[in-house]
């Protein structure tokens, strides 16, 4: 007998506490007390048993095996038709009774046939992750196989080769339950050569035009030779053949640092004879310093025909960076790279006048990591495409930027009545990145509604061959049930009836005038329908003061008709070849006809109200200059600060001018004016253009360079464990700081750790990686009175799986599993007999069976009892009624019916009497017949005769005895007794 879980026996320390409390107090009914209380500590026993998991050990004729058979990709194709056909002759060799279940693993296990007795195998069809080799969670899936009351026995087929997971702690959970596990090695034959790198290093960090060291280590099974090459940003950088002797060979290149960059060196080795290709490609990242470099934005408009005209309107912004020592990369948003280790080959990045429209929500989402996670600055710049005006509600860019693009106070805005009128056509079912055009759409128009004031309205028309779906006119305020309309808005069929729809979208600014009427009509640019008398209705909507835009979505015969009715309706006309882009043409739209976000209008900027705003290192920089005013502007885009951002300049309308923040890892700033000759030509021409600029993007450089950091990651057993140590320039360790590391995954998963000081200058933490790549790693910390600052940026390779770079099988590992669960280390399977496996042995043959079900439905019986002990007190006399009840049920059906019979007749003779007349009635002899005495008189004997005599007085009637009479002549007799002794007591007075 045993227990799952014992510790629980020791709630059976408290039966002599229930002994005690549930002892007789009096001395009444002690033995239905006693009865009582030992019935409640047997139920109180049986089901403590159960908790405990009792369980019954004995011998069992049931055996049931699991082989678990190594999949991963250190299996050769021998190995694993030896392990197959092992299993194979194994269950042919099973008996009756036996059972057996095949589990396939690599760094997943997968089950490939469950329990069964059947003595036939069919061919392998699971195919697990094989990258990775995860015994123990082969070994903990094979202990779930297992059915209750059999002899259990896992048989591990593999190499040994263990990659992730921990086989012995799983192995010790197999002992802990009775399992021993029987091992197979499956021996490599080592009949090829195999070569393999090791380990690739380079510094974290050098100077541009720096002579380096990279190391190589590779590891070789035979002496051969091979040709190394080493590519950085996809340029082979250098090429050459090494000789390889058996084992380790380490060897130094020496190359020369290139541009600044993040760069990436990957090291290639082709070998003369090799088995596996997989483990032949290492790379490692570096770092090259140099001057602070700048990657220019410059917008460009829907209107230019050539990009690169959008390069003269920030010449001069660009000019004034070069001359402050800044380098400057200008591109246009098209040329921009979602790529973050790109993008980090820059420590700042400026948008000039950069509307959303022009990049892709992976290009924002980029930018966004950029700064939060790996420390970048992101400074924006305005212009009349640029924030709310181009787009940049509910954007990654809002998010990072640290101002919100909707202006808060509502009294500044006109009231405003809009209308979508939006394409349902069959085309706008179409999807784009997973979702539906029209999806895109409804979003937004979603956009708008949450952009308008509660007191605008909004309606929004879907037309295909007729308006369909409509949704207002309706006051903005009702957001929540706006919203859930319009993401109910489907696909129809057919084109769309362009005068149709504008018709109902006139019909709806009649039932909602505001200040200011809009019209966005959004088609797929193909061929529309009932395009007659569409510029007429637009021109009498001008007339009314109504403007229409248009919106194309992709190219077709009807773009430039779209584009007249734009122009013909004083709007504006939207091309996009992306439907995701249709949300930032909606709120650009809507900024713009709101017309209190664009403010154009001279003014000379102030300090912000924060008493900060002066002691900033963006103002305190120019006050050191003696520049104490600056120019006026003549226009801004409105915006509103973030709560945790800082105002340092302010416009006349107290909107923010410049706004700075810290963005996770990194900074960000806004400036909400342009940098050119529309709005700025005053600050253009002023002596500190060019130190206000450089002022503002130094400071959103967060990465240090007269610290020195240096990582190192070291990769064993799934975990990654990073080190940074960090000293000044005079080479001092720098202690007791506040350090974080932001962590972005091959697959741009992003998250962050905190870093633990573990030694003088030295900071650690760790992660697991997942995915295999490039690893970036952003590194940011800050003094305990926040006096000096640390930031840094490196990168991690995660290269090939262990799998390829292990050679020999792992006898020792599957050694100790067999050990540590008491089962059998055999031999390669051809030298086996496959009918061991099922052998009982010793180990197998003992068996536990759970019996505490049996014990708690016991108790579970027991406890209406006990009740019913507690509750019921049964007298003698209600047992002897209970046994005449079943003498009664016992006796024969015709005795049974002959006393019914008689009772009846006795009944109906009883009835018969008391219907007669008193003459008739029959007379009922007394067992003494009363002799009147002389004294009572001749007419009371007469009476007494009268009564006591029949109709036929002188015929003899039989004599009733006492047991014979009825309940009927008993009461007369005592009514005629009563009567006899009243008339003696009348008679005697």
């Amino acid at each position: 007998m045993s227990f799952s879980s014992p510790g629980v026996l020791l709630l059976l320390i408290l039966l002599p506490f229930f002994v005690w409390l549930g002892r007789p107090r009096s001395t009444q009914n002690q033995k239905r007390t006693w009865i009582s209380l030992t019935l409640r500590l047997t139920i109180l026993v049986l089901l403590i048993l159960g908790l405990a998991g009792i369980q019954v050990i004995r011998s069992s004729d049931d055996m049931a095996v699991v082989f678990l058979i190594d999949a991963s990709d250190s299996i050769e194709e021998e190995q694993a038709e030896q392990a197959e056909q092992f299993v194979r002759r194994s269950l042919e060799s099973m008996r009756p009774t036996d059972q057996a279940a095949i589990v396939i693993f690599g760094s997943n296990a997968l089950v490939e046939r469950p329990m069964s007795r059947l003595s036939e195998m069919a061919p392998i069809t699971s195919v697990p992750i094989s990258l990775q080799t995860d015994i123990a969670e082969a070994i903990r899936l094979g202990l779930a196989l297992f059915p209750a009351g059999n002899a259990r026995r896992l048989v591990l087929l593999s190499d040994g080769l263990e990659t992730t997971g921990n086989a012995l702690n799983a192995a010790e959970l197999a002992a802990a339950a009775g399992v021993p596990i029987d091992v197979i090695p499956l021996k490599k034959t080592l009949t090829s050569a195999e070569v393999f790198l090791t380990q690739v290093n380079t510094p974290s960090q050098v100077s541009q035009g720096e002579l380096f060291n990279l190391e190589i280590s590779a590891e070789s099974t035979v002496d051969t030779v091979a040709d190394v090459r080493v590519l950085s940003e996809g340029q082979l950088v250098y090429e050459e053949s090494h000789p390889l002797r058996t084992g380790i060979n380490n060897f130094v290149i020496q190359l020369r640092a290139s541009d600044q960059q993040f760069a990436r060196y990957i090291v290639q080795i082709s070998p003369s004879e090799d088995k596996y290709h997989q483990n032949n490609q290492l790379a490692s990242y570096t770092e090259i310093v140099g001057p602070p470099q700048i990657l220019l934005i410059a917008g460009i408009s829907d209107n230019a025909q050539e990009p690169e005209l959008a390069f003269e309107h920030i010449a001069q912004l660009s000019s004034a960076l070069e001359a402050t020592g800044l380098n400057v990369v200008q591109i246009t948003p098209d040329k921009l790279s979602s790529n973050l280790a790109e993008l980090n080959n820059f420590d700042s990045i400026v948008m000039v006048n950069v509307n959303a429209k022009h990049l892709s929500n992976r290009e924002m989402t980029s930018l966004q990591s950029y700064v939060r996670d790996l420390g970048g600055g992101l400074v924006s710049i305005g212009g009349p495409e640029s924030y709310g005006m181009g787009g940049y509600f509910r954007t990654p860019l809002e998010e990072t930027l640290p101002v919100d693009m909707q202006i808060m106070d509502q009294e500044r805005f006109p009231s405003v009545s809009i209308v979508i009128v939006m394409d349902r056509s069959g085309s706008m079912a179409v999807e784009e990145g997973g979702l539906a055009k029209i999806q895109l759409a409804s979003e937004g128009a979603v956009r708008v509604v949450e952009l308008l004031n509660d007191f605008d309205t909004i309606t929004i028309i879907p037309v295909d061959t007729e308006p369909d779906q409509l949704i207002g006119p309706v006051l903005a305020s009702e957001r929540e049930t706006i919203v859930n309309q319009i993401r109910g808005i489907g696909a129809g069929g057919g084109g769309i009836f362009v005068r149709a729809g504008l018709q109902a979208a006139a019909d709806a600014l009649d039932q909602s005038p505001g200040n200011v009427n809009h019209i966005i009509l959004l088609a797929d640019g193909a061929d529309s329908e009932q395009k007659e008398g569409v510029a007429e209705l637009i021109s009498g909507l001008v007339e009314e003061g109504a403007t229409i835009s248009t919106v194309s979505i992709g190219d077709g015969p009807d773009v430039q008709w779209l584009q007249q009715m734009a122009a013909l309706g004083n709007g504006r006309f939207h091309f996009t070849d992306r439907a995701a882009n249709l949300p930032q043409i909606f709120t650009q739209e809507t900024t713009t006809i709101q017309r209190s976000y664009l403010v154009e209008e001279q003014f000379f900027p102030t300090l912000g109200n924060s008493s900060f705003a002066r002691h900033h290192a963006i103002i305190r920089s120019l006050e050191s200059q003696g520049i104490t005013r600056v120019p006026s502007l003549d226009g801004y885009v409105g915006t509103s600060p973030k709560s945790n951002a800082l105002v340092l300049l302010e416009s006349h309308l107290g909107d923010p001018l410049l706004s700075a923040w810290e963005y996770g890892l990194g900074r960000s700033v806004a400036w909400t004016s342009d940098a050119t000759g529309q709005w700025g030509s005053e600050w253009v021409n002023w002596d500190g253009f060019a130190l206000f600029w450089s002022n503002v993007i130094r400071w959103s450089i967060q990465r240090s360079s007269g610290n020195f950091v240096e990582t190192s990651v070291d990769y064993s057993e799934e975990e990654a464990k990073l080190t940074v140590e960090i000293r000044d320039e005079q080479n001092q360790y720098l202690n007791s700081y506040d350090m974080e590391a932001g962590i972005v995954s091959p697959e741009e998963r992003s998250f962050t750790r905190d870093l633990i000081q573990t030694a003088p200058g030295k900071y650690e933490t760790s992660f697991n990686p997942t995915e295999e790549g490039a690893y970036l790693i952003g590194i940011s910390g800050e003094s305990e009175d926040g006096q000096s600052a640390v930031a840094h940026t490196s990168g991690w390779i995660l290269g090939y799986s262990p799998e390829y770079n292990q050679s020999q099988t792992d006898l020792a590992q599957l050694d100790k599993l067999s050990v540590v669960t008491g089962g059998r280390n055999l031999v390669v399977p051809e030298e086996l007999d496959p009918a061991m496996v099922f052998d009982k042995g010793p180990l197998a043959a003992k068996a536990r069976l759970p019996i505490w079900p049996w014990l708690v439905g016991l108790a579970v019986l027991l406890l209406p009892l006990d009740v019913a002990i507690r509750r019921l007190a049964i007298t003698r006399q209600d047992l002897h009624g209970v046994w005449r009840l079943v003498l009664s049920k016992w006796q024969s059906p015709a005795t049974a019916a002959d006393q019914r019979s008689e009772n009846i007749d006795r009944l109906f003779e009883a009835k018969q009497r008391a219907t007669l007349p008193e003459k008739q009635k029959p007379v009922t002899s007394d067992p003494a017949p009363v002799t009147p005495s002389p004294e009572d008189g001749g007419q009371e004997m007469d009476q007494q005769n009268s009564i006591n005599t029949g109709p036929t007085s002188g015929t003899n009637q039989p004599e009733t005895s006492n047991d014979e009479r009825t309940l009927a002549s008993q009461l007369l007799e005592k009514k005629l007794r009563r009567q006899k002794n009243s008339s003696e007591s009348s008679t005697e007075d």
